[in-house]
């Protein structure tokens, strides 16, 4: 079996990591509105966060830009690797599904089922766009 990037997975997951976090920040300010206030407690803003979660789309949209970034990721540890492209894929997948299992979150189980389900086929797709983006071996 070829060897993997290990380098190339860890800074295509942690870039992936950073743009979820980057993402959801900008998405929830943008749902809870004028909710939000700089100098909330933090029993407010868990309230905020509940509410948010219970009456808008920020589940539904948060699963689109979490498919987006896990092509995103797998996209970029294929290109980094320059190599085997649908292996680094596939390992982006494998560390997607434990990171989603890490973080399992009790309150809300059909995002966790669904980004299980999701995950190894996004990665995968990821793999083959960058695939298409490389130069051919001969």
């Amino acid at each position: 079996m070829p060897r993997l990037s290990y380098r190339a997975i860890a800074i295509a997951f942690a870039v992936e990591l950073v743009v979820d976090f980057v993402i959801s920040m900008f998405v929830f300010s943008l749902f809870a509105g004028d909710l939000l206030a700089p100098d909330m407690a933090e029993g407010e803003f868990d309230t905020v966060v509940r509410k948010v979660m219970a009456t808008t789309a920020y589940v539904p949209w948060m699963m689109v830009f979490g498919t987006a970034t896990t092509v995103g990721g797998a996209y970029l540890a294929a290109r980094i690797a320059r190599r085997i492209p649908y292996y680094h894929g596939l390992a982006m997948g494998i560390v997607g599904m434990l990171y989603i299992l890490i973080t399992w979150d009790s309150g809300l189980v059909w995002p966790n089922i669904l980004g299980l389900l999701i995950t190894i086929p996004a990665s995968l797709f990821g793999a083959h766009v960058a695939r298409r983006h490389m130069p051919q071996e001969s």
